[in-house]
């Protein structure tokens, strides 16, 4: 039976992930950092194959201690995230060594920690939920668009050297998904200000992520949209408009 590990699971994308592997049948180990949230997201999963784990995952000891205690899965999901918005000067100092290593640095420890096991097993796979903040700029989203510019970089450097170990580490870069992050972030102004078809939801998200990371690719950009659009992202006109559309209160 296939094993996968996955963070932030209890909303959103990771749930959506959690959901379409166990209709396949996989073993879930459940990461998430609200006890409630954790439970209600159980309840309606409604899946007896999983363990959940309740775990601070922007704090490098409750990370190691909660993955000793998970064995060596098949698949990771590094899903866990936050939104974390303010002009520069406006977000302190805890903000921005919290979120940094939510989103990047534990993502590294948690992928270092089982990709050594994974290459003497000669398998397994790695999916690293990034954003589409990775490749244009995000004005008043400088932190949020840097961690997620980082594990870019690591996901496709690391997929590039464990060729030929038979482990791949794929890199999703989603635009606007229709989860809660953004209310949490503040932000929930956008879902009235983004335009409907702006929006991709987690379920599509997942369905594309799993399939380019089953195909080891290095990187996936869920929906046609963003796909098509992602081409012109270094010109100033789409940058501007991007902006214009992206305005952070």
């Amino acid at each position: 039976m296939k094993r996968a590990l996955i963070t932030g699971s209890s909303s959103g994308i990771g749930f959506a992930y959690a959901k379409l592997l166990s209709q396949k049948g996989w073993h879930l180990d459940l990461i998430s950092q609200n006890q409630e949230r954790s439970q209600n997201a159980l309840d309606e999963l409604a899946y007896t194959n999983c363990n959940t784990h309740i775990c601070d995952l922007s704090s490098a000891e409750s990370l190691m201690n909660v993955i000793n205690d998970i064995p060596l899965p098949d698949l990771i999901v590094a899903n866990a995230g936050i939104g974390i918005t303010g002009s520069v000067g406006k977000n302190n100092r805890d903000h921005i060594t919290d979120a940094s290593y939510l989103m990047f640095g534990g993502v590294i420890e948690l992928i270092e920690y089982y990709l050594p096991q994974m290459k003497i097993r000669n398998s397994g796979r790695v999916v690293i939920i990034s954003s589409i903040g990775a490749l244009i700029p995000m004005p008043k989203s400088s932190i949020y668009a840097a961690v997620k510019s980082g594990v870019y970089a690591y996901g496709r450097s690391l997929n590039s050297e464990l060729k030929g170990n038979n482990v791949s580490v794929t890199v999703s870069l989603p635009g606007y998904v229709k989860t809660n992050i953004h209310k949490r972030a503040g932000l929930e102004h956008l879902t009235k200000k983004i335009p409907n078809w702006m929006w991709v939801s987690a379920e599509k998200v997942v369905k594309e992520t799993e399939s380019a990371s089953i195909k080891g690719s290095s990187k996936i950009i869920p929906g046609l949209l963003y796909r098509f659009t992602s081409i012109f992202f270094d010109l100033w006109i789409t940058q501007y408009v991007w902006k214009i559309m992206n305005g952070r209160k």
